[in-house]
């Protein structure tokens, strides 16, 4: 069995004027990205592709320092940078097959067009903060198929007063 954990960075700042790959996270960002690290129980995973933008790496810090994941098994990669659902869906193609469990922090509307690709199925807005897991039968990762995913958990940030 092949299981993604896609995380939706958390919430970002709009209020500088710079290029879009460095907005950093907002104050409710960087709550809702602590706050989840800390209560959200996660398969601890085997590696972690995650796209380089400041929110997004921002996101997966709370993630490996809460739960003590060596920095090691963090990928930054320019692919996952608001990437398409078939992108996305094409580079888990080609993961290793030593992999089980991989976490994917990246952005939207990929994130949502790959449980889509995945799943056959449309399930909403993935909100920042969210996890969404996705399982797929099969041991090799070059041999998944679209509509054949299951939708394991969804996880989102609770609401909290600004």
């Amino acid at each position: 069995m092949k299981q993604v954990s896609l995380f939706r960075h958390a919430k970002s700042s709009w209020k500088y004027e710079i290029t879009d790959m460095f907005r950093p996270l907002n104050h409710r960002g960087y709550r809702d990205a602590a706050l989840m690290a800390t209560t959200t129980e996660c398969f601890v995973p085997d590696l972690i592709c995650c796209s380089p933008a400041v929110r997004t790496y921002s996101t997966a810090l709370y993630y490996l320092k809460q739960l003590a994941i060596p920095m090691d098994k963090l990928h930054l990669d320019w692919a996952l940078y608001e990437a398409s659902g078939q992108r996305l869906f094409d580079y888990l193609n080609t993961l290793h097959e030593g992999h089980q469990h991989i976490w994917l922090f990246g952005h939207n509307p990929g994130l949502n067009e790959l449980v889509d690709i995945s799943t056959g199925k449309e399930i909403g807005n993935i909100v920042t903060g969210a996890i969404v897991t996705l399982r797929w039968q099969t041991e090799h990762w070059d041999k998944l198929t679209p509509k054949q995913a299951v939708l394991a958990d969804i996880k989102i940030p609770p609401k909290q007063p600004e």
